[in-house]
């Protein structure tokens, strides 16, 4: 009789141990996907801001080709503020020519969540 009565305390602790075993085993699940839907956010809005400065790429050819009054500027895509890039080009579009774009993805269309630049030279 004595031995069943140890026995019972030893199944409260088994459920302690295996309830403490899977609240950790899933807090840790719970940090990792939350961390890896803040890389895969950081990394769409880095994308945008790789496109605006392609956008401001393109513009730069353009102008450069059709209207080469406006070497340097600055620009959003469709008007939006989210999207904005700042080109400056350095030589005057007939000899050899560098450019270079910034691109900007703006969360809140002020202050850039990411931002990429990229240039050319022809």
């Amino acid at each position: 009789m004595k031995n069943n009565n140890l026995e019972k305390g030893v199944a409260i602790y088994l459920v302690v141990i295996i309830v403490s075993a899977l609240s950790a085993v899933s807090l840790n699940i719970a940090s990792i996907i939350i961390g890896g839907s803040k890389l895969v956010s950081n990394y769409a809005d880095s994308v945008k801001s790789f496109y605006a400065a392609d956008t401001g790429i393109e513009h730069a050819l353009y102008n450069c080709f059709y209207n080469s009054s406006d070497l340097d500027f600055d620009g959003s895509i469709g008007g939006d503020s989210k999207y904005y890039y700042s080109v400056t080009i350095d030589g005057d579009c007939s000899s050899p020519t560098i450019m270079a774009s910034k691109g900007e993805y703006r969360i809140d269309g002020t202050n850039p969540s990411s931002s990429r630049k990229i240039s050319i030279s022809y």
